[in-house]
């Protein structure tokens, strides 16, 4: 799906934030955001958002090293839903729906983005985990995705963002539980980028113990299918269908014709205003279904 031009200044602003972050001098930063500038103006105009990012944090790192940006905030975020896991996972199996109340964690978890939000707060995590049960979302399209689910004999989870990635394996954790003959693929990023989930994420959250974990080969804060490794690519192909997070993922994957279930929080401007509707408004919807965004 084409980039807006909106995605063009946000990653020229992230670029920025990151230079400032990093305290490159005025000197070098005046010409790095030059040529991130120049090259992301020369691109093709059907590229995609995550694409455009990718190329820009890729020049970022090409030319002040700057290579894993998030380090720090991805550790933090993993290792606080790690403490909470457990308890997570306990109040979802006292719940009579488990399957949506982990649903609803799952979901939640996205808010944890540093690519579509300048910041990401702790307390604001906190009190969107605490609203856990006043998540909404589309009931009939759940209840959609649970019966194929269990119908199904390959899940290919595509997975967003460090942190999250805790409450994506409390999910898949109750997933396997209620359709035990499903073989659940995980797929994380290729390299390191914003935020983004890879193995080494993966790994900490324990995510390799309950599903087969494939790195998808690439920088780009999403699934582009043309781009994604071969062993990545197959996995997608093989799926009965695949659970998508974030709005990376909706972004690369829109239009796919695959059975595709996208699951994510509107955070930026332009999400908000094409799905009209209020900043963290969670979205469950399939590809054959998703008709409101332009």
């Amino acid at each position: 799906m084409r980039a807006d031009k909106e995605c063009y200044a946000c990653c020229l602003k992230k670029a920025e934030s990151l230079l400032l972050q990093y305290q490159v001098p005025q000197s070098t930063s005046a010409g790095v955001l030059a040529h991130i500038k120049e090259q992301l103006a020369c691109a093709d105009p059907d590229t995609s958002a995550p694409v455009l990012m990718a190329r820009a944090m890729s020049l970022l790192g090409e030319q002040t090293g700057i290579t894993d940006a998030f380090d720090l905030p991805k550790r933090k975020y993993n290792e606080l839903l790690l403490r909470r896991e457990e308890e997570v996972y306990d109040e979802v199996m006292g719940e009579k729906d488990r399957f949506f109340a982990a649903l609803q964690y799952a979901v939640t978890g996205n808010y944890i983005d540093f690519g579509a939000m300048s910041d990401v707060e702790e307390e604001k995590l906190k009190e969107l985990l605490s609203a856990r049960p006043q998540v909404k979302l589309d009931m009939e399209e759940a209840s959609r995705l649970s019966e194929d689910l269990s119908r199904a004999l390959r899940l290919v989870y595509i997975t967003d963002n460090a942190g999250e990635i805790v409450l994506d394996k409390v999910f898949l954790r109750v997933i396997k539980e209620l359709y035990p003959k499903l073989q659940v693929t995980v797929l994380v990023r290729g390299v390191p980028v914003l935020n983004d989930a890879t193995s080494e994420d993966a790994a900490l959250a324990g995510m390799d113990k309950i599903a087969v974990v494939i790195p998808n080969g690439t920088d780009i804060p999403g699934t582009p299918i043309d781009a994604i490794s071969r062993e990545a690519r197959e996995a997608v192909d093989a799926a009965d269908l695949c659970i998508a997070k974030g709005q990376g993922n909706f972004e690369t994957l829109r239009g796919c014709g695959r059975n595709v279930y996208y699951l994510f929080l509107c955070k930026c401007e332009l999400f908000v205003r094409k799905f009209q509707v209020e900043r963290f408004t969670p979205v469950l919807s399939n590809e054959k279904r998703i008709i409101q965004y332009a």
